[in-house]
């Protein structure tokens, strides 16, 4: 282990560590960002997505008056909304086949 001692003002030992030594040989390829697999990453309609249930879920909360507890309720009823009206305007993939 990399690491010296020393004392500070008061007299305590301090011990300082170099926060490079003893990491993985990869330790570079595991940052937060790579250990998310690419399929769980959002992507710009789902960004969109949660956008418009965010505003619909504010929409609810002010329709009962901002009462506190039941934010969740909100934005699963937000979610369920824009959810049905997203597939009510979704073209078919193939206009003969449906």
């Amino acid at each position: 282990m990399n690491s010296k001692k020393s004392t500070d003002s008061r007299g305590d030992e301090v011990v300082h560590v170099d926060p490079m030594a003893n990491r993985p040989p990869n330790w570079d390829e595991a940052a937060p960002e790579t250990l998310v697999p690419e399929t769980a990453r959002a992507t710009p309609v789902d960004r969109e997505r949660d956008r418009r249930i965010a505003e619909r879920a504010y929409e609810l909360a002010c329709e009962r008056g901002m009462a506190p507890g039941q934010e969740v309720d909100d934005w699963l009823r937000a979610e369920q909304e824009v959810d049905a009206a997203s597939r009510r305007q979704t073209p078919p993939e193939d206009q003969f086949t449906g």
